[in-house]
C-alpha cells in the first residue's frame, strides 16, 4: 500500500475522534492528526465564526498544505470542503455534504436553533428516543448514535451552538471546490445523498463505524491511485 503525507481526521457534529477508530488503522500515512471540534471551538460563544473562518484557523494552527489529505465525517466533511477551498488539498467526505440543504432537519434558522438549544428542547431524551425508534431501532449504529447524542445533550450549550453555526451560518463567498472522494449510504437518515457521483455503502450515517471495511477500502484504493 502506498504511503501518503499527513492525514487529518475531522469528526462530525457532536462526535469525537473515536468515530474514526475502525477505519484509521487501515489507512497508511506519514502521520495522523485527529481534530476535536469540541476543544478547538471552546465554550465561549463565537457568533461571528462561520465554517470558512474556522477552516482558515485550522489551516494556520496545523500548517495544512496542499499535499495533506483531509478525511471528514458529516460536519467534518463540510469543514474539509472549505479547507480545500483555501489550500487545494485532497479531501474525502464520508456521510457529508457540500450544501447544508441536504441535511434532513426541521430547522435551519440559527435564531430558532439557538432558542431550542438554550431551552433544552432540541437535544433531550425525548428527541433521542424519537430518533432511536424512527431510524436506529435494531441497527448496529444504535450505540454510536446514543453516545453522540448524549454528548450533545450534556455538552456545553455554547459549544454546541458553535458547532451548529459551522453548518448553518452562511459563508459570504462562493465555494467552487469539488471533493475528491464522496462516500455515502442511501439509507442515511441525517444527510441526503449527494447529487454528484459517490461511492455507495450499506449501513447509515455511521457506516464508517458499523461497516468500516466498506469505507476504508475505497479510501485506500483512491490513495493508492493518487500516490
Amino acid at each position: 500500500m502506498a504511503k501518503t503525507t499527513r492525514i487529518f481526521y475531522i469528526p462530525g457534529f457532536g462526535e469525537k475522534a473515536n468515530i474514526f477508530e475502525k477505519i484509521a488503522p487501515h489507512i497508511q500515512s506519514t502521520g495522523n492528526i485527529f481534530l476535536d471540534n469540541w476543544e478547538l471551538l471552546g465554550d465561549t460563544p463565537r457568533k461571528e465564526t462561520d465554517v470558512l473562518q474556522y477552516a482558515k484557523e485550522l489551516i494556520a494552527k496545523y500548517n495544512i498544505i496542499s499535499s495533506d489529505v483531509i478525511i471528514g465525517h458529516s460536519l467534518g466533511g463540510w469543514i474539509a470542503y472549505h479547507i480545500k477551498q483555501v489550500v487545494n488539498c485532497r479531501i474525502v467526505q464520508i456521510a457529508s455534504f457540500t450544501n447544508p440543504a441536504l441535511i434532513i432537519s426541521p430547522f435551519s434558522n440559527l435564531k430558532v436553533i439557538h432558542l431550542l438549544v438554550k431551552s433544552g428542547l432540541y437535544f433531550n431524551r425525548f428527541i433521542m428516543q424519537h430518533f432511536l425508534k424512527k431510524d436506529y431501532a435494531g441497527k448496529p449504529s444504535r450505540d454510536i448514535f446514543i453516545e453522540t447524542f448524549k454528548r450533545v445533550e450534556n455538552g456545553n450549550k455554547n459549544n454546541v451552538m458553535n458547532q451548529l453555526r459551522l453548518i448553518y451560518k452562511p459563508v459570504p463567498v462562493e465555494i467552487k471546490t469539488v471533493p475528491d472522494l464522496r462516500i455515502h449510504s442511501k439509507r442515511d437518515p441525517l444527510v441526503r445523498v449527494p447529487k454528484e457521483a459517490f461511492h455507495e455503502t450499506s449501513g447509515d450515517h455511521f457506516t464508517l463505524y458499523t461497516n468500516p471495511k466498506e469505507v476504508y477500502l475505497p479510501i485506500v484504493n483512491w490513495l493508492n491511485s493518487e500516490y
